[in-house]
C-alpha cells in the first residue's frame, strides 16, 4: 500500500510541476465568475446561494481542464519517452495505471473545490444584500449539484484516460473526449425525438443521456422521463468499469514502444 501511495504522490507531483497546469488553474480562477459578473451587470435579483448554483454553467471549464490532464496522463509518457523509465521500476503496471488515474481524479476534485471557492467568494461579494448563507435550507441541493457535476467530470476523465492509454495520443484523446462531451448533448434529444417509444432503451443506455445527473434535481424521470437517478448511476458505473478495463488491457498487455 505504501508503494501505491508513493506512486500516487509521484503522479500528482508530475501534474503540479507542469507550467501548463498552473496556467489552467489561473484560467479557472479568472473565468469561473464570468456568469456571475454577467448576472450582476444585468441586475438579476439573486441571492448569493442562487448565484452560486447559477454559476455552475461555467463548470464546463473544470471538465475541459480535467480532460486535458487525463488525456496526457498516459499518452504524455509515450510522447516524451519516459514510459520505459517508468516501467523498469519494480512496480506492477496496473499499479502505475491506477496511480495515474487516481491522481487525475484528485486533480479533478481540486479543480472542483477551487471552482466552488471562487464562485462562492464572488457570489457573496456581488450579491451581499442576500440574507441566505452557504449553509441554508438549500445546502443539500448545492451539495448534490457539486457532487453530480464532479461525477460527470470523473466519468468523462475516465473516458479520456482510456483513450490516452489505448491510442497513446494526447491530441486524439482530448479531441474524442471533448466531442463526446459536446456532441452527446445534441445527439440525445435527436434520438429521443426520432425513436419510437419501444426503442427508448437506446436512449436509456446512451452515455450522454446519463452523464448529467443534475437533471434529476428538476425531475425524477430526467429530461426525457425514461431514466432515474439509480438507473443513471448504474449505467455510469458500467461505463466506468468498461473504460478502466480497456485502459488496463491496453497498458498492461500491449508492448511498449516509446
Amino acid at each position: 500500500m505504501s508503494d501505491f501511495i508513493q506512486l500516487v504522490w509521484n503522479e500528482t507531483l508530475k501534474i503540479y510541476l507542469r507550467v501548463s497546469t498552473w496556467i489552467l488553474l489561473i484560467f479557472l480562477v479568472v473565468f469561473s465568475p464570468t456568469m456571475l459578473l454577467l448576472m450582476n451587470i444585468s441586475g438579476f435579483p439573486l441571492g448569493a446561494q442562487q448565484a452560486i448554483e447559477q454559476s455552475f454553467t461555467m463548470y464546463f471549464l473544470v471538465i475541459l481542464f480535467s480532460l486535458i490532464i487525463a488525456s496526457d496522463s498516459v499518452a504524455g509518457e509515450f510522447a516524451s519517452g519516459t514510459i520505459k523509465l517508468l516501467l523498469i521500476r519494480p512496480w506492477k503496471r496496473w499499479k502505475i495505471l491506477g496511480s495515474k488515474f487516481l491522481s487525475v481524479a484528485l486533480f479533478t476534485l481540486v479543480l472542483t473545490l477551487l471552482f466552488l471557492l471562487v464562485v462562492t467568494i464572488v457570489s457573496y461579494l456581488l450579491f451581499p444584500s442576500s440574507s441566505s448563507t452557504l449553509f441554508s435550507d438549500d445546502e443539500s441541493s448545492l451539495f448534490l449539484l457539486l457532487l453530480y457535476n464532479y461525477i460527470r467530470a470523473l466519468i468523462l476523465a475516465a473516458f479520456a484516460f482510456m483513450l490516452s492509454a489505448l491510442f497513446r495520443s494526447t491530441a486524439l484523446a482530448i479531441t474524442l473526449a471533448i466531442l463526446l462531451y459536446f456532441a452527446g448533448s445534441i445527439i440525445t434529444p435527436l434520438l429521443h425525438a426520432f425513436l419510437q417509444p419501444k426503442d427508448y432503451w437506446i436512449v436509456k443506455i446512451f452515455l450522454p443521456t446519463n452523464l448529467d445527473l443534475t437533471q434529476y434535481l428538476k425531475s425524477a424521470g430526467g429530461l426525457f422521463g425514461v431514466t432515474s437517478i439509480g438507473w443513471s448511476l448504474m449505467v455510469l458505473a458500467v461505463y466506468f468499469i468498461i473504460f478502466m478495463l480497456i485502459a488496463w488491457w491496453s497498458f498492461t498487455k500491449r508492448d511498449v514502444r516509446a
